[in-house]
């Protein structure tokens, strides 16, 4: 396999009856998704989409947002998906950045759309035929004009393939770059790690704009011949219970939150899953209580933790036998990658340390952030992705993430990880999700605040949670300011906007 729209191709040649993608009564087998990429790739070239152009999509999960993923790329263009969750001035940011020869538009999302598009307008292709007016052209209508299209790739193994934009939780998003040739290279890693394969029915629960769904199960999934169940927008414990039982699931991937809301919310007895026998998770970081139940919930599965960033794709998965004695770690490096832990200069970290988180730049990484030079120098130093995040170095190639440098609190020259402090509040039976973060302290610098919610019908004070933490940890890590909030604000990837929490912090209570 050369390039990612080898997938198709050879989909077609190897299952072309088998279902490859389905969502809502809507399916194209593995012969016609090949087909109709190749007639919308016909179309996009029709519409002037050149090698290098972008083409970009906001939509919802379904069966016309793959198809336009693979028809870009085999017109040697870049595929951009659209985070439908942005605000009118992100997406006008993404789309002023990218530059787009053709937007698709999802049902509902073409007047947002129209409205941030930047003053060199581009073709505008609405996927519902209501929605394909004034100007806008039918998804549909271009399909059936090319209908005899003949099969034409004008993709390269080095072209960039995909521009997944970062979730922007530090500021606007950056657009990731990758090439077909390193994301090919990272296919076989779930197949070998994941145990993923051509009989597997794999759940898309996570939104195909975020590396989750695209990178880690779609393409992987296609690649080797599996059959992909889509999941529209937001997310219900008991829906995706339902779709397991009814699609005959055997494979998904849920983060953190999606697996709290399933043990918390559903009830996991009253539905069939014994086909799912593998439950891949990551995305954020887990509680013990929450893995723990879960683990109980679905006693037939095996749980994978991976553990990646947009930029550098996977880096290290966990993997169901490790779970026995090392559930409390966040795996070793994956196959392919080459991990290290090191310390400011650049040394690798003794056992036991804690240490900044580098993979090397060779395979499976970015090649860069789109239009920004200064953030791809800051984070690909010599020959090293540096990823942000802190981990400590463990055995035999084993690490434990702990938390991001950027949320270290520093109190009293005394550093801190919300991590910790934030597994001793979820040890509290009352407490369902916990955010820990650091609040500017005239006298030590920092002060520690936590954000709590709470199970549904279960009723906790700040004074009785910080009674709770008192006997778990340090005195200086303990929270002094608390808020009881109904759901912490989080990204798409689900990952907690701590920066919005600290906006909120100017009311709250002060210490318990």
């Amino acid at each position: 396999m050369r390039t990612l729209t080898d997938v198709t191709r050879r989909g077609a040649r190897r299952f072309a009856d088998r279902t490859a993608v389905s969502t809502s009564g809507s399916a194209l087998t593995y012969a016609e998704l090949d087909r109709d990429t190749d007639r919308l790739s016909a179309a996009l070239r029709e519409l002037g989409v050149r090698r290098g152009d972008r083409v970009a999509i906001m939509a919802e999960n379904c069966v016309e947002l793959v198809v336009v993923a693979f028809a870009a790329m085999k017109a040697g263009a870049w595929f951009v998906p659209l985070n439908f969750r942005y605000g009118p001035e992100e997406l006008a940011y993404v789309l002023a950045d990218t530059t787009p020869r053709v937007v698709v538009t999802g049902p509902g999302y073409t007047d947002a759309v129209e409205a941030a598009l930047p003053q060199d307008r581009p073709t505008v292709v609405a996927v519902d035929d209501r929605e394909a007016t004034r100007g806008r052209l039918s998804y549909r209508d271009l399909l059936a004009a090319h209908h005899d299209a003949a099969p034409e790739d004008l993709s390269e193994p080095l072209d960039i393939a995909t521009v997944l934009y970062t979730s922007g939780t530090t500021g606007f998003p950056k657009g990731v770059l990758a090439t077909h040739d390193s994301t090919v290279r990272l296919l076989p890693v779930y197949a070998i790690e994941g145990d993923l394969g051509e009989g597997d029915v794999m759940l898309i629960s996570m939104p195909l704009f975020h590396g989750g769904g695209l990178v880690i199960q779609l393409l992987p999934a296609l690649a080797l011949g599996a059959t992909v169940v889509l999941t529209g927008r937001g997310f219900s414990a008991d829906g995706a219970l339902d779709l397991v039982e009814q699609e005959r699931v055997t494979v998904t991937l849920w983060s953190p939150t999606m697996l709290a809301m399933i043990v918390r919310d559903a009830d996991v007895a009253a539905h069939d899953t014994s086909s799912l026998t593998k439950i891949w998770y990551g995305s954020s970081a887990i509680a013990a209580a929450t893995l723990e139940r879960a683990r109980r919930a679905f006693p037939r599965a095996g749980f994978y933790q991976w553990y990646g960033t947009t930029e550098a794709t996977t880096i290290a998965v966990l993997r169901p036998d490790d779970h026995r004695d090392r559930a409390a770690q966040t795996g070793r490096e994956a196959y392919g990658a080459h991990v290290r832990i090191v310390d400011p200069s650049g040394t690798d970290v003794a056992v036991g340390e804690t240490g900044e988180v580098v993979v090397s730049t060779a395979g499976t990484c970015m090649v860069g952030y789109h239009h920004r030079p200064d953030a791809t120098a800051e984070a690909m130093r010599d020959g090293w992705l540096h990823t942000g995040d802190l981990a400590v170095r463990g055995t035999d190639g084993y690490f434990t993430v702990v938390d991001r440098i950027d949320d270290v609190i520093i109190s009293g020259g005394e550093n801190i990880y919300p991590r910790e402090v934030e597994e001793a509040l979820h040890s509290h039976p009352a407490v369902a999700e916990a955010s820990v973060f650091g609040v500017p302290d005239e006298v030590y610098g920092a002060a520690v605040a936590a954000a709590v919610v709470l199970v549904p019908g279960a009723e906790a004070t700040a004074e009785e949670l910080g009674a709770h933490v008192a006997g778990r940890i340090a005195r200086y890590k303990r929270p002094t300011r608390w808020q009881l909030v109904d759901q912490l604000p989080r990204n798409a990837s689900g990952k907690v906007l701590k920066r919005a929490l600290r906006d909120q912090v100017a009311g709250w209570a002060g210490a318990v």
